[in-house]
């Protein structure tokens, strides 16, 4: 229980604004296809991490 706790407190306050500030400067540095590429990779990335971090929530309320 302690372990979730820590993992989603450390997710919100440190791991997202990470990941999104990660994403923005990876999709500035990418042009033309790589630009979706970076995007394809990315956005199920976020969306993986965000949703773990919800199971986490589930476990500690």
């Amino acid at each position: 229980m302690k372990l979730g706790k820590n993992y989603f407190e450390f997710g919100v306050k440190y791991g997202v604004p990470l990941m999104i500030i990660g994403s923005t400067l990876a999709m500035r540095k990418a042009k033309g296809l790589g630009n979706l590429l970076v995007f394809s990779i990315v956005t199920p990335a976020m969306l993986a991490y965000v949703y773990s971090l919800s199971k986490a929530k589930g476990e500690i309320d």
